[in-house]
């Protein structure tokens, strides 16, 4: 399948390369190597602020767990949350070129593949 959006390489990437794709988004890094999170296994995709690790001392408790993956420089800008349903990693943290169309482009992905007002669509968060 085609993607609908996809994050071109970067420094802030690590030059690692973030794909939305009609089924689910396409993750091809060092840490993970290419890993597929399909939608059914999504629980939210959300632009978040800035240090990760300040997500344990805000009041959001989604963002709490210790077990989140940074695939690249997230604690420096404006990143991807991606929080899954189940397995080692609860969430995964990267950087695309822009974090609130990466966003925008999953909400969109997803609403068409599970249909409209799917539990956990995408979100931008203004914390």
């Amino acid at each position: 399948m085609e993607p609908v959006y996809v994050s071109p390489r970067a420094p802030m990437s690590l030059w690692q390369e973030y794909r939305v794709r009609p089924d689910g988004i396409e993750l091809r890094s060092f840490i993970v190597g290419h890993t597929f999170l399909p939608w059914d296994e999504i629980l939210s995709v959300t632009a978040r602020p800035p240090l990760v690790i300040a997500d344990l001392f805000r009041r959001d408790a989604r963002f709490q767990r210790l077990f989140a993956v940074k695939l690249d420089l997230a604690d420096l800008v404006r990143h991807v949350a991606v929080e899954r349903r189940h397995g080692l990693f609860g969430q995964y943290r990267f950087v695309p070129d822009d974090p609130d169309a990466f966003v925008a482009a999953c909400g969109a992905a997803r609403r068409a593949a599970l249909g409209e007002g799917a539990p956990g669509d995408a979100q931008r968060d203004t914390a």
